[in-house]
């Protein structure tokens, strides 16, 4: 252990909530005096601020001379991971037919439909040039946060607790680093990172849980799109072309 993994942690665990309250205060804000927010804007600010961190902790990590297996990143074999890809197919069929039930709903259905969406309907894509950006967010996230918080987090939580234990802590941890999305965002992102964190302790390897993240938010951004994109883009087919 080495006192860069402590500055690290302090990052995740203490500044990254703290920011992330300060960013939700600030859109709150926004929304509140009737100004538009910049969605694409806060996706590009937060792949950046993600992959900052992943560069810092990935130049740490091979300059103390550590093994990229300890992270997570082993062949991919054996008989847990395999289980975990038929898991994992299963799931991505169910939010597939999730995302074509969303687009073939009526406007009615679309309008009940977008009530499960209130609490995050401002960071979810609602254009077709949102949802490009969306996709790229996507993929940042999914390597990122894997790397950081199934990878570097378990291993730095178990050297000090259980590793059960520390995948506990960690989607805690994972949930209040979502905290600009309320406490209803913080609750369900610590559940899918203790979901992402047992799927990563029982498959073995750091591949799976970062195919799954991606595959999860892109149909999960794009479901979002189907239901609440702006009207003007439903009725008239060459706004979508347009926005490309």
């Amino acid at each position: 252990m080495h006192f860069v993994d402590h500055v690290l942690i302090f990052l995740l665990f203490v500044v990254q909530p703290i920011h992330g309250a300060i960013e939700a205060r600030r859109i709150e804000a926004l929304t509140n005096a009737g100004e538009s927010f910049d969605r694409i804007r806060f996706y590009w600010h937060t792949a950046v601020l993600e992959y900052t961190f992943l560069a810092m902790l990935v130049a740490a990590w091979f300059a103390l001379r550590r093994p990229a297996t300890e992270l997570g990143f082993v062949a991919p074999g054996g008989q847990p991971f395999w289980i975990g890809t038929a898991v994992l197919a299963l799931a991505m069929a169910i939010l597939l037919y999730i995302w074509q039930s969303a687009r073939k709903a009526s406007d009615e259905e679309k309008a009940r439909q977008a009530e499960s969406f209130s609490d995050v309907a401002q960071y979810v894509p609602h254009t077709r040039r949102e949802l490009n950006r969306f996709y790229g967010l996507s993929v940042t996230a999914g390597v990122v946060e894997e790397i950081v918080y199934r990878g570097f987090v378990l291993w730095y939580l178990a050297q000090f607790m259980p590793l059960w234990v520390a995948v506990v802590v960690s989607s805690v941890a994972f949930g209040f680093a979502h905290s600009y999305q309320g406490a209803a965002g913080a609750i369900r992102a610590g559940l899918v990172g203790l979901a992402f964190g047992i799927y990563y302790v029982a498959t073995g390897s750091i591949w799976l849980p970062i195919i799954a993240h991606i595959l999860l938010d892109v149909l999960q951004g794009a479901t979002a799109y189907e239901i609440l994109r702006r009207d003007d883009e439903r009725l008239d087919p060459q706004l979508n072309t347009s926005s490309r």
